[in-house]
């Protein structure tokens, strides 16, 4: 069932995985996000390291705050008691 109007779990996937391509994310990093596994001779010889994990928390950190930043441009309220706290927040 989706979760709003044409919005299901794989479309969300589908969109985290376009946001870690426009944070420059490696493609290891990717592929445990996303639980896949990848065969490759290049997956043997690379990992996840702790300085990709923060580059990527920290892009999605960003993102996530300028989605913020635009919403309160809308209405710096929300009926949504988690979103209108974020929003509250977000101003102090």
């Amino acid at each position: 069932m989706p979760i709003a109007p044409g919005l299901t779990p794989h479309g969300l996937r589908h969109t985290y995985k376009t946001l870690m391509i426009e944070l420059g994310t490696p493609a290891t990093l990717m592929d445990a996000q996303m639980g896949h596994a990848d065969g490759s001779v290049q997956a043997i010889y690379s990992h996840v390291t702790q300085g990709m994990t923060e580059r990527l928390v920290a892009g999605l950190t960003a993102n996530g705050r300028a989605a913020l930043k635009a919403r309160r441009e809308l209405s710096p309220r929300s009926p949504v008691a988690v979103l209108d706290w974020l929003l509250i927040e977000l101003s102090e």
